[in-house]
């Protein structure tokens, strides 16, 4: 039961975003704020900017 408490993370979030949520998860609870807080920003960079400088490339080759 423990294991999939572990992986939860995982199957929620998606195969890109999933092992940086779960990054974010473990280094806060074991104590690493900044390897945390480096996880939330890729996280952020993945889950926000990508699509947006995606779309905007995009839109300039119309």
């Amino acid at each position: 039961m423990v294991r999939w408490k572990r992986l939860a993370p995982f199957f929620l979030a998606g195969p890109v975003s999933g092992p940086l949520l779960a990054g974010v998860v473990f280094n806060a609870r074991e104590g690493r704020p900044v390897l945390a807080g480096l996880y939330a920003i890729a996280l952020v960079e993945v889950s926000v900017l990508l699509p947006y400088v995606t779309a905007s490339l995009g839109l300039k080759l119309l």
